[in-house]
């Protein structure tokens, strides 16, 4: 998708633009490194937070009704598994699959992430306009870039909410379910 986006911001800046081939190239390829660092520094920082001051039930990080429904709208259960998931080369863990759904200390790890992932997006979304300061003359090929990197960082923010109010219920499960078989043993 960075590829597609990239070649289709530089050949349309060339054949509409008077600008030179070479010179659209570059500054695409300068603003795409400036917009890539930003993100890899955020999600260095985002990570750096410690885990327990991230609460996967606090009521930020909750998705309500209304809001479920426009992920539903825009079909999100269809294409929210090609959206390319990076935890497990990032962070050391896989958001592409519960592998462990009976195991809650592993939910909850999972709800985490899922919250470390959204902060690092949203966050990548607003600092990803960075570039327009720093590369104002070069602005077609720079807002391009920018709008593009809001856009892919968006789509994973979608699928993190989606998913992770699929995960409150999967715990919740799990929790009543344990305190079920501790009841039936006592």
């Amino acid at each position: 998708m960075i590829l597609i986006s990239l070649t289709l911001i530089i050949a349309l800046n060339t054949l509409l633009s008077s600008l030179s081939f070479g010179y659209v190239l570059g500054s695409t390829m300068l603003a795409f490194l400036i917009v890539f660092v930003i993100d890899a520094v955020v999600a260095a920082i985002v990570h750096a937070i410690p885990e327990n001051k991230i609460n996967p039930f606090s009521r930020c990080y909750k998705t309500g009704k209304k809001e479920r429904k426009f992920y539903e709208k825009l079909g999100v259960k269809k294409w929210k598994d090609i959206i390319p998931e990076s935890g497990k080369y990032l962070c050391h863990f896989a958001k592409d699959k519960v592998y462990e759904p009976n195991n809650n200390e592993y939910v909850l790890k999972f709800l985490r992430e899922t919250c470390y992932a959204g902060i690092m997006h949203i966050v990548s979304i607003f600092l990803g306009f960075v570039p327009l300061i720093f590369l104002p003359e070069k602005l077609n090929i720079v807002l391009a870039i920018c709008l593009v990197n809001a856009f892919l960082q968006l789509l994973p923010v979608i699928v993190q909410r989606y998913n992770r109010d699929r995960l409150y219920k999967l715990y919740s499960f799990n929790k009543k379910h344990s305190k079920e078989q501790q009841n039936g043993q006592n």
